[in-house]
């Protein structure tokens, strides 16, 4: 059961990812993520799903 509970957060992460890129009114978007779980995260220097402390930035013109 708690898997199906990390995927649909996944999903609605990624959803809501895809929507501040699709629908932005500024010439960049930023994204941060986490590279040991995939965790989208907002400005952390730490993952709080799974204390990785690897986190990438992605920069979309």
């Amino acid at each position: 059961m708690r898997g199906q509970e990390n995927d649909t957060t996944t999903q609605s992460t990624m959803r809501k990812a895809l929507a501040a890129v699709l629908s932005r009114g500024t010439d960049r978007t930023v994204i941060e993520e986490c590279r040991r779980c995939g965790t989208t995260l907002e400005s952390t220097a730490e993952c709080p799903s799974c204390g990785g402390d690897d986190i990438v930035e992605y920069r979309i013109r």
